[in-house]
């Protein structure tokens, strides 16, 4: 049977990370490498991940400087030996049957990616109502039909998105990693995976428990004040122009540009975040310019010398457009 390789980034979760890698190790699919990576954790996790492997010969352990999310998790990447993927959060739960059930439907299906559902609780572990919505259909899709589904589930687009709720075949990710320092990173790398998929299986099972806490970088308020949105949304713009979807790709750019125009939204308080700030405006004019190539509709030229000239200028020219 194919071995599954688990990644658990670790940080600052003393009180949650025993029942966490808990669930992983008591899974009923029991070919795991469980890889649990300790990212400079500053109360007793190391100490916790340490004890964990020596009680479990399936689980390595990683200690490495704080680097984030993303970095923790390429960490893993980066030893992973097994044919498939799954990543756990350290605050949140598997079911016992989730990892074999997944993998029994990407058998089924020949999947490269299988989604599976998750239930939202709070951090008792206690199911938070009204936001488990119930009767999500068993279907096996194309990558165009998932980005149907993703644009049009509103803000169900989560289950879409997030990194934990999947079991992926590892060579998705041989070249890929997720973006250091970012927030949102799965946004970042959803459609580079999808890129390389032929079918994506969606499983009706809810096999992940996902804790909502406080504090989180899910609670930390609207992603429209964080410019790692405009930036997503002008990688997914590049994304989606590459393939030929131009139309999509043009609503994407003009999302992100909508949202660089809420400029008071942002901290662009230091050199650095003016920089950035800078660098995603320009980089607006640039993703008009390309789209501009691919159609050859003129019209796309003048918004990309607008937004050169500045998005004052391109606001005043959209006001007197309409």
């Amino acid at each position: 049977m194919p071995k599954i390789s688990v990644i658990i980034p670790v940080y600052k979760v003393e009180r949650y990370l025993d029942a966490c890698v808990a669930s992983v190790a008591g899974q009923t699919y029991a070919d795991l490498e469980i890889i649990l990576v300790d990212d400079g954790s500053p109360d007793n996790c190391p100490a916790l991940c340490d004890a964990w492997a020596k009680k479990d010969a399936r689980i390595k352990v990683i200690h490495r400087p704080n680097g984030g999310l993303s970095a923790a998790r390429n960490s893993g990447l980066d030893i992973a030996a097994g044919e498939f993927i799954a990543f756990v959060d350290s605050d949140d739960k598997l079911e016992p049957q989730t990892l074999e059930r997944a993998l029994t439907a990407q058998q089924n299906a020949g999947a490269d990616i299988v989604l599976f559902d998750y239930l939202c609780t709070d951090e008792n572990d206690r199911p938070l109502q009204g936001q488990n919505p119930v009767g999500r259909p068993e279907e096996t899709l194309t990558p165009p039909q998932f980005w149907q589904k993703y644009f049009t589930s509103g803000d169900a687009c989560t289950y879409y998105v997030v990194a934990w709720n999947k079991l992926y075949k590892s060579g998705l990710f041989r070249t890929l990693r997720y973006a250091a320092g970012k927030r949102y990173e799965d946004m970042f790398l959803l459609p580079h995976l999808i890129a390389q998929c032929e079918k994506i299986a969606c499983l009706n099972f809810r096999g992940y428990r996902y804790a909502q806490r406080a504090g989180s970088i899910m609670s930390q308020g609207d992603p429209r004040n964080y410019l790692d949105r405009s930036e997503y949304l002008l990688d997914w713009t590049a994304c989606f122009a590459a393939k030929g979807d131009t139309l999509r790709a043009e609503g994407l750019l003009n999302d992100a540009i909508e949202n660089l125009a809420e400029k008071d939204r942002f901290d662009l308080s230091t050199p650095a975040q003016q920089q950035r700030y800078r660098t995603a405006c320009r980089a607006c004019a640039d993703a008009y310019r390309d789209l501009a190539q691919r159609t050859g509709r003129r019209s796309m030229l003048l918004r990309a010398a607008l937004l050169r000239l500045g998005l004052p200028v391109y606001q005043a020219f959209l006001k007197h457009k309409a």
